[in-house]
């Protein structure tokens, strides 16, 4: 054990080296209104969506620990954050209520001195991008357990709205709830989703307790709230926010549920050595249209990561084809693969090329594993 002078000097090294950083911090904010001030004299788009994600990168390959990545980030997001807002205040539009996982995401892409906006709608998500209400704007994509989101993807075709960047948040499903107990539930409320990836443990748990279906897991906490025998399947964050009480967590059905979150801007981003292209096309009703659109990007040696066909809402009986590549749309051979691709189809969209992230090292909310007791609403420490 460290005791007396020794443990006097270690606090003194990290007193003069908590000084030298508030030096350093404060010269990095400065950097940053200089290079706002740059920015707003020439014009130039104020927030650039992939040069955080490329600091992070090279922070991150830089990095020889203790410090973890996610500790790395963690505090980056935050002094990213702050260097906004000496520019700017970053409004971020969202799917709400507050406290859904499209809230958490957000959160966890610009910190909390960002303003955020939340929207009734997806419809309302990308006219608040469209009309300049907000700067970016998170949205669902896919889930890894139950594919892509139909509205999200149809809106993607029927807008201008380009693809600014992603993320990959963990989805962890807790029974929260106005009761003190599983059994003293009457009624629980819970988005679809949930409850499709909570299927096998409600049917084991709950098959007494009759289910209600809300828009999101904030409308469910906020629901469960104001009914006295009211559960909800929700995060930790809700449950917190309305108070109530712990009941089961983790209660998906499979491991490593994670949701895929796009953000929309106006704005392109240059290439990074480490990017994703997303792109919409539809090819013609003949036999072998579909496999001769794809040989452009085996041609090209481009990897195609994701594709899902959608229906047209536009065109009845015509489906679109929602892909994503990797690569950036001015890397050479994603611009030849386009350039033959476009030869191919009937209808080519791209929705935006931004830095890729690892889907196999989802964003962890740290404070979604906290435990409180049964006669303690959810609360953080």
């Amino acid at each position: 054990m460290i005791v007396g002078d020794e443990l006097n000097t270690l606090r003194e090294s990290i007193d003069a080296i908590d000084s030298e950083l508030l030096n350093l911090l404060n010269r990095r904010m400065d950097l940053a209104c200089r290079v706002g001030r740059y920015k707003a004299e020439k014009g130039l788009p104020l927030f650039h969506p992939g040069r955080e994600q490329d600091i992070y990168d090279r922070l991150i390959k830089a990095n020889t620990g203790p410090l973890s990545p996610e500790s790395l980030r963690s505090i980056y997001r935050e002094i990213f954050a702050a260097s906004r807002l000496l520019q700017y205040v970053l409004q971020v539009g969202f799917l709400g209520p507050e406290w859904t996982y499209s809230h958490l995401a957000a959160l966890s892409l610009y910190g909390h001195s960002a303003r955020y906006i939340p929207c009734s709608t997806l419809e309302d998500v990308f006219e608040a991008v469209l009309k300049g209400k907000v700067h970016v704007a998170v949205i669902p994509i896919e889930n890894s357990l139950q594919g892509g989101v139909g509205r999200s993807m149809d809106l993607l075709y029927e807008s201008s709205m380009r693809v600014g960047g992603e993320c990959y948040l963990e989805v962890a499903h807790n029974l929260c709830g106005s009761v003190d107990s599983v059994q003293n539930l009457k009624h629980l409320y819970a988005h679809h989703q949930p409850i499709e990836q909570c299927r096998r443990w409600i049917l084991e748990n709950l098959r007494h307790v009759e289910i209600y279906e809300s828009t999101s897991t904030a409308q469910a906490a906020q629901l469960a709230g104001k009914d006295p025998v009211g559960g909800a399947i929700c995060n930790l964050y809700a449950a917190h926010h309305y108070g109530l009480n712990l009941l089961a967590e983790r209660i998906e059905d499979h491991a490593g549920n994670t949701t895929r979150f796009l953000v929309l801007s106006h704005e392109l981003n240059p290439p990074t050595g480490n990017d994703k292209t997303s792109l919409l096309f539809a090819v013609s009703d003949q036999p072998g249209a579909l496999h001769r659109a794809l040989e452009a990007f085996s041609h090209s040696h481009v990897n195609m990561t994701r594709i899902e066909s959608r229906p047209n809402r536009l065109l009845p009986w015509q489906y679109l084809f929602y892909t994503d590549i990797e690569g950036h749309e001015e890397d050479d051979q994603v611009r030849k693969a386009l350039e033959e691709l476009r030869d191919k189809v009937t209808f080519l969209k791209i929705l935006g090329s931004y830095p890729k992230r690892d889907p196999r090292s989802p964003i962890r909310l740290e404070k979604e594993n906290i435990q409180p007791t049964k006669q303690q609403p959810a609360k953080f420490l």
